[in-house]
């Protein structure tokens, strides 16, 4: 046997040729049937030899080949899975033989981390019959089984996982799972396997892929999952060759469970970035399957605050990406510049940002004084790159300007894509569960609130829902469903909320000039007299008289004019600061309002579990624009004059 070969030898074509003849299949079915101690040299060849041969050949065949025994077998293998087992007692015990013959089976039929993609709609849908079959069978399994499953029938449940495991490898049938709803069935099946190590790794890299943010809330199973991954990425490092497809694809998967915030905490308090430091920094890991995926696990760390300085402080990695940058892989080349900007250009920039904005006379005719370089920035994963691309076409045949990254880039960094986002009057972000999986797609989503740009969000696949950072990131705008609503309806929605924004714009512009000038001819000083509030709680607080200028507000100040506004959900995140620093909180809301709304309404459900509603956050903006003062440079709020003359 020749690993790894290339060339498309006799030996293959004979091996594809017996593979896809109805000879395996009954030698596999008499097999199965007889469960002999041993094979016949014949049985030997064609059941494992041959399989084994093809599943490492990687030449320019592989794709015509494998498509040819996926056709060939599917259908059969449904037919036959369903008629051998129902997942009903008595179990006979598996041979291991019939172990052997299975994995090979399990290999050439589903295996698709070995770069394999599904070339046909007919394939995929065989997976799903399979799936489908796949679930009946484990469902009997765990209603037969109350407590522990039958040892007998567990090599089974193992292959059963690992085959779904495979599935989770395609985006398309990574929908198809969930709509399947298996996280509760998985979960069950993890309890009930006596803790069996190979039961334990395919379900909790399934589950990796497929649960939500509230699966993981529900079920409290982050600091569970996070040391199952550890342990087993450990394990395959120390292990060695052996191993190494077990790294990769634990790897896969724990890259796609970074996607959400209870995990990224307990990898850095396990401290699991030792293992993805190891994968990124030495040279026996293979760079795109290893060195990869765990750089770009680090990168879904660093939006951890925290992490980020422990990361940016450690010369060696720093000193090694900063090599990375000018990487022949490209990929390499990407994520590696993605973290010199997460790490040290981003705040620089943010700083430069905010300074800009407080020497612009008006933030919002500063943003129509100057014309953007584009219309339209696509933020997409390449997974949604069919149904972006036409959206591009579309756009441009419009005489719309848009930036995408597939026909710009050709090698370039983040550096350029941040570039992009500065300088696009729209960022449309494309949503998707491969989008709130990538990290690089979550730094250009919130570079782009934070540069002010105007975001429209478009729901890239059936069905999706955004959850976590990018559900937080999206929940105050707009969504256009292009699955649900046609390609053609949901463009024309696209090109009328671009207009929309324009002329609002426009109109906002020549309204706020009017608004100032009127304001600015009354100096009434609007003070009123501050009374204890009376409330329902056992020990109600009171609510001092605070000045009518913010700056001379004490912490207290501050505190009764939240209470006596109402305004109580701001409290916890508040709490400590004076009336300089609400000031600057306020000018930093007045300067990028989506994004600092999306900043607290975070810090509100992380502090109390409770939700900012947009309502208390403009009420807040209300409330408290009349304490502000006026200055030459601040045409926001004309009418608090009064406390320059204080």
């Amino acid at each position: 046997m020749t690993v790894n070969s290339t060339s498309f030898t006799v030996e293959i074509a004979r091996a594809v040729d017996q593979v896809c003849s109805s000879l395996y299949t009954q030698m596999f079915q008499k097999v199965a049937r007889e469960e002999p101690h041993y094979l016949s040299n014949e049985q030997r060849t064609i059941l494992m030899y041959y399989p084994n041969e093809i599943t490492w050949y990687k030449g320019n065949k592989r794709e015509e080949i494998i498509e040819r025994i996926r056709r060939t077998h599917l259908k059969w293998f449904n037919s036959w899975l369903s008629k051998q087992y129902t997942g009903l007692p008595p179990y006979i015990k598996w041979s291991s033989v019939m172990n052997d013959i299975m994995l090979h089976a399990t290999n050439l039929f589903f295996r698709m981390d070995l770069d394999d993609v599904i070339t046909s709609n007919d394939t995929r849908h065989a997976f799903q019959q399979i799936t489908n079959t796949i679930k009946r069978i484990l469902l009997n399994i765990s209603k037969s089984n109350p407590t522990t499953i039958d040892p007998a029938i567990v090599p089974l449940v193992r292959e059963f996982l690992l085959i779904l495991f495979y599935f989770t490898l395609d985006s398309k049938l990574v929908i198809y799972l969930k709509s399947l709803q298996l996280v509760d069935l998985i979960n069950v099946l993890i309890r009930k396997s006596n803790n069996d190590d190979e039961v334990h790794l395919q379900a909790y890299r399934i589950l990796a892929v497929i649960m939500t943010e509230a699966d993981i809330k529900q079920l409290q199973i982050s600091n569970r999952i996070t040391i199952v991954f550890i342990t087993f990425i450990k394990k395959a490092i120390d292990g060695g060759v052996p191993y190494v497809a077990r790294l990769h694809n634990s790897l896969r998967s724990l890259k796609v469970l970074t996607q959400h915030d209870q995990i990224r905490e307990e990898l850095i308090k396990q401290e699991g970035h030792s293992l993805f430091l190891r994968c990124a920094l030495e040279d026996q890991f293979n760079p795109l399957k290893a060195k990869l995926p765990a750089l770009e696990i680090l990168l879904a760390l660093v939006f951890h605050k925290e992490f980020a300085t422990i990361l940016k402080n450690n010369d060696t990695f720093m000193n090694h990406i900063r090599t990375l940058t000018s990487s022949s892989q490209q990929d390499l080349q990407l994520i590696a510049t993605a973290l010199i900007w997460k790490l040290e250009k981003e705040p620089e920039t943010i700083i430069k940002t905010v300074q800009q904005q407080q020497q612009q006379p008006s933030s919002i005719s500063s943003l129509m004084i100057d014309k953007k370089q584009y219309d339209i920035m696509i933020s997409y994963s390449h997974s949604d790159k069919t149904l972006c691309h036409r959206i591009l076409s579309s756009l441009e045949k419009d005489q719309l300007c848009v930036w995408i990254d597939s026909r710009l880039m050709h090698g370039a960094t983040f550096d350029v894509m941040a570039k992009a986002i500065e300088n696009a009057e729209f960022v449309l972000i494309c949503m998707s569960d491969a989008y709130k999986q990538n990290p690089l797609c979550e730094m250009e989503a919130s570079y782009a609130v934070k540069c002010q740009c105007h975001i429209i969000s478009l729901v890239m696949t059936p069905k999706y829902k955004a959850d976590g950072w990018l559900g937080v990131l999206t929940s105050a705008l707009i969504y256009i469903d292009f699955p649900k609503l046609g390609f053609d309806k949901a463009y024309q929605e696209l090109k009328k909320q671009i207009e929309l924004f324009r002329i609002d714009n426009s109109s906002s512009t020549f309204a706020e000039q009017d608004e100032v000038h009127h304001n600015s001819s009354s100096l009434v000083d609007n003070t009123s007299e501050i009374v204890p509030s009376e409330e329902n709680n056992e020990e109600p607080c009171s609510v001092l008289k605070y000045p009518h200028c913010i700056d001379m507000w004490t912490e207290d100040h501050v505190k009764s004019f939240l209470l006596d506004k109402e305004l109580d959900a701001f409290l916890p995140i508040l709490e400590g600061m004076n009336g300089k620093l609400l000031h600057q909180a306020y000018f930093m809301c007045q300067a990028n309002q989506q994004g600092m709304f999306l900043s607290l309404k975070e810090d509100v459900n992380r502090s109390q579990h409770a939700i900012l509603s947009l309502k208390d956050y403009l009420t807040f903006l209300e409330e408290i624009k009349i304490y502000i003062p006026f200055t030459a440079n601040n045409s926001l709020n004309p009418i608090s004059t009064v406390c320059n003359l204080i």
